[in-house]
């Protein structure tokens, strides 16, 4: 089965969703600006600490002074792109990559939310959380078409013999 996403000759990037996985994606790109601009904690991991060592109190305050607004229009600014181009079957190089940006946000958002780790299974299918999870795999395998597509443009030499 071909991929969904696919870099055309012209540099643009074809985009084949469905009207409901666009719809899903536009939804939760419009809810989550919202809770960056208030800070909500559920949004923590878009922000994380450059100097997490205990004493660096006053360091990562400056850090924080210099970046958090330009590191939050950045998230928002992503976000925004994907809900105006949502149901657009081509994307520009600059789109595409506010996609990556938004969908990488949206999933960390959501694994932080869900509290996801890497020896977590799958929540059974009458668990609450399954629809969330559903949502998360969904945005994690879109992620991985899009890292993907972008590979397939990097030179040969430094590879791996064998693909990851």
């Amino acid at each position: 089965m071909s991929s969904p996403i696919r870099r055309r000759r012209d540099g643009t990037f074809a985009i084949r969703l469905d009207v409901g996985a666009r719809t899903v994606l536009a939804d939760l790109a419009r809810q989550l600006p919202g809770a960056i601009e208030t800070h909500d904690p559920m949004v923590r991991r878009l922000f994380p600490p450059a100097y997490p060592a205990a004493g660096m109190d006053e360091a990562e305050r400056e850090y924080r002074e210099l970046v958090d607004t330009a590191l939050e229009n950045h998230h928002i600014q992503a976000l925004k792109l994907l809900v105006d181009t949502a149901q657009a079957e081509t994307l520009t190089e600059t789109e595409f990559t506010a996609w990556l940006d938004a969908v990488v946000s949206l999933r960390l958002v959501l694994g932080t939310r869900l509290d996801v780790h890497e020896d977590m299974d799958a929540p059974p299918p009458d668990d609450p959380s399954s629809t969330e999870y559903g949502l998360f795999a969904f945005l994690g395998e879109l992620q991985y078409l899009m890292v993907e597509v972008l590979a397939e443009q990097l030179p040969d030499e430094g590879r791996p013999e064998e693909a990851l």
